[in-house]
């Protein structure tokens, strides 16, 4: 299976790294691999954030939700 392209978010001021990295993780969740952030010229970096493809079973049932939907028992809720 091939690898999955990193994401390249280029020209990224120093205060907003943090912010960056925030926002790739929730987008991704736990799909993230590497980040790695490279310094272009005097405050400004460029950040890369790989992924990597998560197994189905451990994968969430509902997207960018943080944990896997619990699995049901054969048992309907009384609700």
């Amino acid at each position: 299976m091939p690898r999955r392209a990193a994401v390249v978010i280029p020209d990224v001021p120093l205060f907003l790294i943090p912010h960056v990295i925030q926002n790739g993780i929730r987008m991704h969740g736990e799909e993230v691999e590497r980040v790695t952030i490279k310094k272009t010229y005097m405050h400004v970096y460029s950040l890369s954030i790989r992924t990597r493809s998560v197994k189905r079973e451990l994968r969430p049932a509902i997207p960018h939700a943080k944990y896997p939907a619990p699995r049901s028992k054969g048992r309907r809720d009384p609700a």
